[in-house]
C-alpha cells in the first residue's frame, strides 16, 4: 500500500490503521513512516489518528526498551539513530509523545 498517497483520502483511513496494525513497525524505517503518515492525517477523524499514535508509540517503545537492557543504541546503525531522531522529534513536534519524556533520549541518539 502507498499511505503517503492513501492518506489523501481520508475515508481511507480505517485502511490505513490497519495496514500498520497488521505489519511489524519496529524498525527505524517503519517509525518514519508512520509519523510522516501521522504528520499528513487530518486530526478531525481523531479515532484514526489516536489509533495510529498508539502504533507509533508502542513500536518506539519497543526500541527503547531494548535500550534500556542493553544500555545504549549501539544496536542501530547510524542511519538508523538518524531514522528515530527525526521520528521522535517530529512526533514531538505533532504532540504525538510528550516531547520531554524522550529529549534525553534524543540526545543520547545525537552522540
Amino acid at each position: 500500500m502507498d499511505v503517503m498517497e492513501a492518506v489523501k483520502d481520508k475515508a481511507r483511513y480505517k485502511e490505513i490503521v490497519a495496514y500498520f496494525d497488521g505489519t511489524d513497525n519496529s524498525g527505524t524505517e517503519r517509525i518514519a513512516l508512520l509519523i510522516d503518515t501521522i504528520e499528513q492525517m487530518s486530526e478531525e477523524i481523531f479515532e484514526h489518528y489516536k489509533a495510529m499514535g498508539v502504533l507509533f508509540r508502542k513500536a518506539v517503545a519497543e526500541i527503547l526498551m531494548r535500550r534500556d537492557r542493553e544500555g545504549s543504541f549501539d544496536f542501530l546503525t547510524d542511519p538508523q539513530k538518524s531514522q528515530l531522531s527525526y521520528a521522535l522529534k517530529k512526533a514531538g513536534s505533532l504532540r504525538v509523545i510528550l516531547w520531554e519524556k524522550y529529549e534525553e533520549y534524543d540526545r543520547e541518539l545525537q552522540i
